[in-house]
């Protein structure tokens, strides 16, 4: 595994010319076989997956005196298409309809010479369990005693955590984001506040994510009625349908059923509307201008109101409509939904003054350093610039054509290091999306159903500065991106006997999605001067120039992001059949799925991306006897003007066709044995078994590095097998427990205990040299730049692929493949294992509130992290302390995925009121706290490889305290006349939520610790007291406490050890409707406003200790914004 490796913790736009329309032809022929594969296969009982896409009813039939009625007629109707189904109860009196369509019941139980009794208002929802006892007295059957009243509240028969919302609630919530239903994730016990990742144009859909029980979001599971929604690493779901389309969302978060997998965090599963007996429908508007948004609290003023508030013109509009194509048999509904949203942006930096572009710091009193004096091995003795001033013969004309088309501050007084710049930008997005869906009672005995969902969003990202220049907006993401997804899936249940039922479910999901910088095709780089940067269309544009010392938030001065421009296409097929057994007192399950996924990606980002990238230090102009010199500003600039880098890169056009080709195998069985009518216990066993990933071209498609041998494997050359050596994991079998006991009709405790697998979730994989060609230039140590490279030098002609018949690649043979970085995957590399485990209580407090309270934990095993094999092992030693540098004189890196291991405990609390009397309100609050070795998100990386340990602490999403109320009140005003028209019809709703900060976590400038590849952090003398300063010159908490760690070792300070938070969050977002009609038919005016109170959302501090501006806050997010909404319901 190579050496130094220390133990984990407990030993533990179209742009098709430039792709070629590749990706395009396969994307639409893809289209066509795969659906038309999943709708064939649909007719096909095959051992396949179900995903808990119905509910059940259960239920035990009794007499006055409490004894069990055996041979009871139990009939179930769903009220809205008439459709009706029957059952007896057993031996026990207990029946069971399991594989139910969610929606609303009349449920009825009848036997001779006792009384008919009808329950109504039955709802049964995706994902639960609703039980329903009869109590029969004696007397004539004709007789009937019906009962109106609601679904009961207790969760009696299961024992998962997590949380159902009702359509009629989502429509209802003030929703950002798109009116995005991921936003009512933050209702979840456990769940942090749902936020956006990613950019703008892999995100255009706008998926929110969020941490849950202190998982990584890639352990989030997104399904569309049990098909899969999500990109195949979990980054993000694919496609978002309109809230106004959804029934419910079904939100499991601990002890899954087993028919779930891939369930680590949240397992969310959206249920599109069904057509009823009725015509039903509705068309909706809302709107937003800039007059409506609030001013950011942090933007300067002084400038012209352009500079301020940027324009901003937000419309969403669409339609739902269903209804009865022959009625009680045949249903169909369908919504269009159309976004035309231009964002505008204010965007702050930290540009160089007029004085620095022309190399006079005499202004600092921080040194300049000449680097061509003193020690080039040490960096000391060192001369300063005369005067503090740089020669003009000595700027690099590079740097300066760069310079010139960056613009020159224009914030009057800013000072060092703070932001000294100040514009708008408006971004232009398009969404079309729809959903079409068919249900058909074919029998008495056969239910079938179709949907098609489609979305296709469009961003363009202008960017602040000239588009040929590229530079720091939104991360260099400048350009135009197009994202098109389509999901069809198709579900059949048959009902062989009252006591055997077979639910058979297939899908197919896709999407493409391909990006392209603002100026592709234009050579900029070369035109500059930077030889070797633009060698095609794929590779055309400014090569990435980045500034360190923590400006712009390290995002690029010049250049556009590395990850542009790309091409990526991904479709996955769902095939599953449930069989369901009732057997006594047992409801029998057993199921499976199969699973194909193709996964294509056209993208070169690992060592600066296809145009290269340098970076700037301080080291470089700096002297280790002046520790200022090692953070401060003035000295990263100073290197770029003299085209001195401290390290560069670039990423190289694909030989081979990028992408993987996988399959899986699930299979799950699961035992609800009603044990007495008190006491329900859930046994399951589920197994999944993933094949190794294979190239989309078998031979050549992928490429493993062995860093024992110094070698490059590609696959389906010699004895190199397809999938690089990988071996196949027979072993994940997932038992799962889960106990229910009802103490009474008010009162019900549950415990449960699971283990979930999580699949491989990084998608470059092993797409080293031949596959994808890289460089990476790293200096012998800080304060020299890597040999022979600058601007002015470029970059080497890329190294033609030359792969011997046994596919084995010498790197040492060819010193230009020294300079690589490598990702090695272990042949024993397996998913990872979090077991989850939860105890609740939870009763009914009256006036229709229930409480609950749980403990919940987990641990998560064989977690796959990154760790960097040929990082910096000793400290001081430079690039002599990698560990091959001795035996290859390899100084690039060499990223390894290692299993390591998570932990997190919580209590949560729940406190519900059904919706009743028109108030519904549901209240939530975590205590709870996540570990790892990294940030949170899975395949993380380990930032001290040099001493794993002081990696390990607080995720870096983890908050202490979450508390999350959500409400729907319509208002009990009523009277007649005008003035009930002014008064009546009033609705109020809501979402507050309150959280503590996330953990900071201390970095500086690891220059003097001379041990690449490791963060450095400094030592802290002392707790840190909260101060709360927000603004300039203003600190969140006490920096005094901090300094310099000595020479050549690690600051006393661990990963997130400092015990300090950030801001906490403190939010209402609020609506207001007025309803104009009554019943079935009505129109909506509303006010949807987000954060209501316009309370601050600061940003995180600065967290670089040594900077100009650490530890304080100079940014906010979320000022209010008022949106107007119309909406017309028949």
């Amino acid at each position: 595994m190579g050496s130094g490796v220390r133990s984990p913790r407990g030993g533990r736009a179209e742009g098709r010319g430039v792709f070629e329309g590749e990706a395009m032809g396969q994307s639409t022929r893809q289209m066509t076989i795969g659906a038309c594969l999943a709708m064939a296969m649909a007719l096909v009982p095959t051992m396949t997956w179900a995903q808990a896409t119905r509910g059940s009813l259960v239920g035990t039939v009794t007499d006055t005196s409490g004894g069990e009625v055996p041979g009871a007629t139990v009939t179930i109707t769903e009220v809205s298409t008439n459709i009706v189904a029957t059952g007896v109860s057993n031996e026990n009196g207990a029946y069971t309809f399991p594989n139910l369509k969610d929606g609303r019941y009349r449920v009825a139980a009848e036997l001779a010479g006792f009384k008919k009794v009808v329950r109504e208002n039955v709802q049964v929802d995706v994902n639960t369990t609703i039980r329903v006892d009869f109590r029969l007295e004696p007397g004539d059957l004709a007789e009937t005693l019906t009962v109106t009243a609601e679904s009961p509240a207790l969760q009696t028969d299961r024992s998962d955590t997590g949380r159902i919302i009702q359509g009629e609630q989502i429509a209802a919530m003030p929703l950002g984001f798109g009116r995005n239903f991921q936003g009512m994730l933050a209702t979840v016990p456990g769940a942090s506040r749902p936020f956006r990742p990613h950019s703008e144009f892999f995100n255009s859909q706008d998926s929110l994510s969020s941490n849950v029980n202190g998982q990584s979001r890639l352990a989030n599971n997104v399904m569309i009625e049990g098909i899969d929604n999500n990109q195949k690493t979990g980054l993000l779901s694919v496609i978002i349908p309109s809230a106004e389309a959804l029934e419910t969302v079904a939100v499991t978060t601990s002890n899954y059923d087993a028919e779930f997998g891939r369930a680590g965090g949240a397992v969310t599963n959206a249920t599109i509307k069904s057509g009823t007996n009725q015509f039903r429908g509705s068309g909706f508007w809302f709107g937003n201008n800039e007059k409506t948004q609030a001013t950011n609290a942090f933007v300067d003023r002084t400038l012209a109101k352009e500079r301020q508030k940027p324009e901003t013109l937000y419309n969403q509009f669409g339609f739902t409509f269903g209804g009865p194509i022959m009625k009680n048999k045949l249903f169909f509904f369908g919504d269009y939904v159309r976004t035309n949203d231009d964002f505008g942006r204010v965007n702050r930096y930290v540009l160089p003054t007029a004085d620095q572009r022309a190399g006079n710091f005499s202004g600092s009193s921080v040194p300049i350093y000449d680097p061509l004096t003193g020690d080039p091995a040490t960096g000391a003795n060192r001369e300063q610039f005369p005067g503090n001033v740089i020669p003009a013969n000595r700027i690099s004309p590079i740097a300066q054509k760069i310079l010139a088309g960056v613009p020159l501050p224009n914030i009057q007084g800013a000072g060092s290091g703070q932001i000294n710049y100040q514009d708008t930008t408006i971004r232009e997005r398009r969404t079309d999306g729809f959903d079409a869906k068919i249900n058909y009672q074919a029998s008495t005995k056969d239910q079938m159903s179709a949907r098609y969902s489609f979305m296709r969003p469009t961003a363009t990202e202008p960017g602040n500065f000239s588009n040929d220049i590229g530079g720091p907006y939104q991360g260099g993401f400048i350009g135009t991106g197009v994202n098109t997804s389509w999901s069809v899936a198709g579900n059949w249940v048959r009902t062989w006997t009252n006591s055997l039922v077979m639910d058979v479910r297939t899908g197919v999901m896709s999407y493409h999605n391909e990006a392209l910088i603002a100026t592709i095709g234009k050579n900029t780089a070369s035109e500059i001067g930077i030889p070797g940067a633009n060698l095609d269309t794929y590779t055309s544009g400014m090569t990435q120039i980045n500034i360190n010392q923590g400006i712009n938030n390290n995002n690029p001065i010049a250049g556009f992001s590395a990850s542009l421009p790309w091409n990526r296409g991904e479709t996955t097929v769902d095939l599953s059949t449930t069989v369901t057994k009732l057997a006594g007192n047992h409801t029998i399950k057993v199921g499976g799925t199969y699973r194909h996924n193709r996964d294509y990606l056209l993208q070169t980002q690992d060592q600066g991306g296809p145009r290269g990238v340098f970076n700037f230090s301080a080291s470089q102009t700096g002297s280790p006897a002046n520790a200022a010199s090692q953070t401060n500003i003035n000295n990263p600039i100073a290197a770029f003007l003299l085209d001195r880098p401290s390290g560069a890169g670039r990423d190289l056009a694909v030989i081979q066709e990028p992408g993987t080709v996988h399959s899986a195998v699930f299979a799950f069985v699961h035992d609800k044995w009603q044990v007495s009518p008190k006491l329900t216990v859930d046994l399951g066993l589920r197994h999944e078994y993933y094949t190794p990933l294979v190239g989309i071209e078998t031979q050549g498609g992928l490429s493993n590095y062995d860093p024992s041998t110094n070698t490059l494997r590609v696959s389906g050359y010699g004895d190199v097998g397809d999938a690089i050596g990988v071996k196949s994991n027979w072993k994940n079998f997932n038992p799962r427990l889960g106990l229910s006991y009802r103490f009474d009709d008010k009162s019900v405790a549950r415990a449960g205990y699971g283990m979930s697998t999580i699949p491989f979730g990084d998608n470059t994989y092993a797409f080293n040299y031949p596959v994808k060609q890289n460089n990476q230039f790293n200096a012998a140590n800080a304060f020299v730049p890597p040999t022979g490279v600058s601007m002015a030098a470029g970059f080497p002609a890329p190294v033609v692929a030359d792969i011997p018949s046994n596919g084995i690649i010498d790197v040492g043979a060819d010193a230009r493949l020294r300079n690589a970085s490598y990702a090695y995957f272990p042949s024993n590399l397996k998913e990872g294992q979090i077991h989850s485990w939860n105890v609740a209580f939870q009763r009914e407090i009256g006036y229709n509130f229930t409480a609950e309270v749980a403990y919940v934990g987990n641990h998560g095993q064989d977690i796959i992290q990154r760790l960097n094999l040929n990082a910096g092992y000793v400290l001081g030693a430079d690039n002599l302390g990698r560990p091959q540098f001795a035996s290859t004189g390899r100084t690039a890196d060499t990223i390894a995925f290692l299993p390591y291991h998570t932990d997190y405990h919580s209590m949560q609390v729940k406190v519900d009121r059904r919706f009743r009397n028109n108030f519904l309100v549901t209240n939530s609050y975590t205590l709870g706290k996540g570990e790892s070795y990294d940030a949170g998100d899975s395949n993380g990386t380990i930032n001290t490889p040099a001493d794993i340990e002081r990696s390990w602490g607080r995720t870096s999403n983890d908050r202490t305290h979450v508390f999350v109320s959500s409400f729907v009140y319509g208002l009990p005003w009523r009277t007649d006349g005008i003035v009930g028209w002014l008064v009546n019809g009033w609705q109020v709703s809501g979402l507050f939520t309150a959280q503590s900060g996330t953990a900071l976590d201390i970095q500086m400038s690891g220059a003097l610790l001379r041990a690449p590849g490791n963060t450095q952090r400094p030592d802290m003398n002392g707790e840190s007291s909260i101060q709360g300063g927000i603004g300039v010159g203003k600190t969140w908490f006490d920096t005094s406490v901090f300094s310099d760690p000595a020479a050549n070792t690690f600051g006393n300070l661990t990963r997130n050890g400092a015990g300090i938070d950030g801001p906490g969050y403190v939010n209402l977002d609020g609506s207001l409707v007025k309803r104009f009609g009554m019943g079935a038919k009505y129109g909506e005016f509303r006010v949807d406003a987000f954060n209501v109170t316009n309370s601050l959302h600061a940003n995180n501090p600065n967290t670089t200790y040594g900077n100009a501006v650490f530890g304080q806050i100079n940014g906010s997010y979320g000022e209010r914004l008022v949106r107007f909404g119309l909406k017309m319901v028949f």
